[in-house]
């Protein structure tokens, strides 16, 4: 779904040949698939409230505990599906199969197929189905003591007509409705509903950069407390989509996002927002410089802490695989001081935080990018 078969079979060869930056984040990366092995398995039930995703901001951190357990889940779904289609072991696809089932299927553990939190929804669920994606035909899916594949598919599409396509803000386009139709996108894949695929990259094409202005600053962005991590928090969700339609290319009915532009000139909408925001991943003093007579727009309410400025390397780690271009390298290799650190859900992202350098790791969907899309040109495709 995110990652071409032959793809890892590249970094393979790669990582045995000792080779960077692989050869680091494939230890990370099998690091997490131990734990998930490991790891029970974990739904929106363990709260005692129900078969819904409830979950509260991050103001309130004693009530997310749906959202801190489909991280982890999909974390693990992920990593699973990815270890069984890199090494071929069914152990890996097993594991993969019995969290899906647990967290999707199961009649005493199910979350019910709705949209409730939307946001937060958008960047963990996407990750579960593409794990499922990677154990698709598994022979565990015809142990009677999993559902089936096919009940994950009607779920699939039944949350998704529940989540729709509206514009999910009063101030008009924003980052979760990339967030959204990223994740009509992946679903569909999922599905193999190309219909629903295109429409979905459509969407993004024609309503997912109206905030896009010709500087490469996202309009409805910058005018929030942390804008900096908002304007490259809807990067994140662009250039997720954009390798859905970069894979899957010859499923869409115009440009991959990667190619679509807004306005004249060589550059492509994404591109502009990556060139107008890589200086500031190392230096976010200067973005908030920007803001002189009008700093309300430009403010960092919480500066630029260290899990703020691992994703936005992570980011520029999937930018430069495809771009090639120094600038972004410059961004995704910083190791500038953070503010502070603020609270992390999971291990592994501390552990990428930790080590401001490669290998870098999304929190989001694509975990370590750095073992999946770095340095896409110099493999061996």
């Amino acid at each position: 779904m995110f990652v071409h078969l032959d793809t890892l079979a590249a970094i393979q060869s790669r990582v045995e040949n000792g080779d960077s930056p692989w050869t680091g984040a494939h230890e990370a990366f099998m690091s997490d698939v131990r734990d998930a092995m490991a790891a029970d398995s974990e739904s929106v039930t363990d709260n005692g409230d129900g078969h819904e995703f409830k979950t509260k901001g991050p103001e309130d951190p004693a009530e997310r505990k749906d959202y801190v357990a489909a991280i982890r889940t999909g974390d693990r779904i992920r990593d699973l599906g990815l270890a069984y289609q890199y090494t071929g072991a069914d152990q890996y696809a097993e594991k993969a199969v019995e969290l899906l089932d647990h967290w999707f299927l199961r009649s005493e553990t199910y979350m019910a197929p709705v949209k409730t939190n939307s946001i937060e929804q958008f960047i963990t669920l996407p990750k579960m189905w593409w794990g499922a994606e990677l154990v698709r035909g598994h022979e565990a899916w015809s142990d009677d003591s999993v559902g089936a594949e096919a009940d994950l598919q009607e779920w699939v599409r039944t949350f998704l007509d529940d989540v729709g396509h509206n514009i999910p803000t009063a101030m008009g386009q924003q980052n979760i409705f990339n967030w959204q139709e990223m994740t009509h996108a992946a679903g569909s894949v999922y599905l193999r509903d190309w219909d629903r695929f295109q429409k979905a990259m459509r969407r993004n094409r024609e309503t997912g950069f109206t905030q896009l202005r010709e500087d490469g600053l996202l309009e409805n962005e910058i005018i929030r407390a942390s804008s900096l991590a908002y304007s490259l928090y809807a990067a994140k969700a662009l250039i997720t989509a954009a390798e859905l339609s970069r894979l899957y290319a010859e499923r869409l009915d115009g440009p991959t996002l990667y190619e679509y532009k807004k306005f004249d000139g060589d550059r492509g909408a994404i591109e502009r927002i990556l060139d107008a925001h890589a200086p500031y991943v190392a230096d976010p003093e200067a973005w908030e410089a920007m803001g002189e007579g009008d700093p309300d727009r430009f403010v960092n309410s919480d500066g630029f802490p260290a899990r703020k400025q691992e994703a936005a390397s992570s980011l520029y780690e999937v930018a430069y695989s495809y771009y090639e271009k120094d600038t972004y390298l410059k961004a995704l290799k910083q190791s500038g001081q953070p503010v502070k650190n603020v609270p992390t859900y999971v291990s592994a992202q501390q552990a990428a935080i930790d080590n401001p350098d490669r290998p870098h790791r999304d929190e989001r969907i694509l975990g370590w990018t750095t073992f999946t899309h770095g340095e896409r040109f110099r493999l061996d495709l």
